[in-house]
């Protein structure tokens, strides 16, 4: 801009000195619709440079006066707010696909449109990972104590970056990141995977009501995780000796004993051990207390023939409620297990009259192959893919 100023004040300067030197001031015909105007040439120049000077206070005068009214440095301030904020949207996606130097200068150029600590803190982080050390230095003293509270993302993202390679290293660095006290939702959540990927099952069930607090999971979502923490704390005291796995099922309370997931929890780490008694004996118990239900038993695949009272008690129950569909379907696996595929096989066309899904056509499929009928078992697999 300063330098078309300069250009334009030595044409007019050329203008005027030349006509008057040479002792011929000229004239200059303007016409414009009907219109007409004779004047000199310095004349001319004259009023250009009038008009010129009078557009220039005008825009002056109309800028000072949006910068000092309220809605006018709103308006500024707004403008400035969303090129910094698309600046700062391309070096993140800059910085996830590693292209540092371009990070960098868009955090750069974020800060020149909105100065704060923040964007000084981003692009330290990205000058350190381009290599350069004197930039990084730079903005790290302009970030100032934003740099520990931008660090904290970026510690979050080595975190995610690293839980595939070293889960172990994920974990500790992990730990970290929950010194400070996060509550936001995708930290919680990137916490649970990094501990289950770690196998940090005991450290899951410290922060279990954190992660049910901040994570924002379902009740699906919870139950589940629920059942993975509890199962796989049950395994790992387990591995620990005989009478371990028992020891730490006394330890609990009666209350947390009489919890479902606990329950189905135990007995499957009693069946990972080949207990199978011990299995059918504890879902034997948290059905009579309707502390489990008949569904969760079939689904968690923990009935097993090994207990008498386990079998009797499902057949007296369809004894008083033949068409109970949840104890059809846990006859014809008590029956499976037993390697009764008569019985199975009474039991599933039973419970397909009633609920004729994908699940129970396969089951059947696989009790007509286990009684060495392959075209009723083509026939039964080809129903559950329908």
């Amino acid at each position: 801009m300063k330098w078309l100023v300069i250009v334009f004040a030595l044409l007019v300067a050329g203008a005027i000195l030349g006509p008057v030197s040479s002792g011929n001031a000229g004239y200059v015909l303007l016409q414009f619709a009907g219109w007409s105007v004779e004047t000199s040439v310095i004349a001319l120049a004259i009023m250009i440079i009038v008009v010129t000077v009078a557009i220039a206070l005008v825009v002056a005068i109309i800028r000072a006066f949006f910068n000092r009214t309220r809605r006018g440095g709103r308006w500024f301030s707004k403008r400035r707010q969303l090129k910094a904020d698309e600046l700062i949207t391309e070096g993140l996606k800059s910085l996830l696909q590693q292209d540092y130097l371009s990070a960098l200068q868009a955090f750069e150029k974020a800060n020149k449109k909105q100065s704060t600590n923040s964007h000084a803190a981003l692009a330290s982080y990205a000058a350190q990972q381009a290599g350069e050390l004197g930039k990084s230095e730079f903005w790290r003293e302009q970030a100032g104590k934003s740099y520990s509270e931008t660090g904290w993302i970026l510690d979050v993202k080595k975190v995610s970056d690293a839980q595939q390679e070293d889960p172990e290293n994920a974990a500790r660095q992990m730990t970290v990141v929950l010194e400070r006290e996060p509550k936001d939702q995708q930290t919680w959540r990137l916490a649970t995977q990094v501990y289950k990927t770690a196998k940090h099952w005991q450290q899951l069930a410290r922060l279990l009501p954190s992660i049910e607090k901040y994570a924002n999971y379902s009740a699906e979502e919870l139950s589940e995780l629920k059942r993975q923490i509890s199962y796989q704390r049950f395994v790992e005291e387990g591995t620990k000796g005989n009478n371990a796995l028992l020891e730490y099922w006394n330890s609990l309370s009666k209350n947390e004993r009489g919890m479902d997931v606990i329950r189905l929890s135990y007995a499957a780490a009693l069946k990972h051990f080949g207990k199978k008694e011990a299995c059918a004996k504890i879902t034997y118990k948290g059905l009579k207390r309707d502390e489990i239900s008949i569904e969760q038993a079939n689904q968690s695949g923990l009935l097993v023939a090994n207990y008498p009272k386990l079998v009797e008690y499902v057949q007296d129950t369809l004894k008083r409620n033949p068409e109970h569909t949840g104890f059809l379907k846990a006859l014809s696996l008590l029956a499976i297990d037993s390697k009764d595929y008569s019985l199975a096989q009474r039991a599933l066309k039973k419970l397909i009259e009633k609920a004729p899904d994908a699940e129970n056509y396969k089951l059947l499929g696989d009790v007509y192959n286990s009684l060495g009928d392959s075209q009723l078992a083509a026939n039964a697999y080809q129903k559950a893919l329908a």
